[in-house]
């Protein structure tokens, strides 16, 4: 059975579990519009955990998602769950914010 792209990245989506982040923004939304001409929006805040020191993550969200995360100010503390990958860095994908 051969799979088609779409296919793989459904079921790798399934595979990871969502997660959830706080931390406080340290570079303020940026909107962005893919080759598709869909609208994204990305911002990074400094990450922390129980587990280990402070990290830059960079948030990205799609649609109705980025224009609630366009409403976030630089300084603001935010939680934020979605899937983790990596593109550049670190980064969480999907995401839905909580202020």
């Amino acid at each position: 059975m051969v799979m088609t792209g779409i296919n793989v990245m459904k079921q790798k989506r399934q595979q990871t579990a969502k997660i959830t982040v706080s931390g406080a923004i340290t570079k303020a939304p940026q909107r962005v519009r893919t080759a598709t001409g869909k609208v994204m929006a990305t911002m990074t805040i400094q990450a922390e955990s129980e587990r280990r020191s402070p990290y830059p993550l960079t948030l990205v969200a799609y649609e109705g998602g980025a224009l609630t995360l366009m409403t976030c100010e630089k300084g603001n503390r935010i939680t934020a769950t979605g899937w983790a990958r990596w593109y550049n860095g670190y980064q969480l994908s999907g995401v839905t914010i909580t202020h």
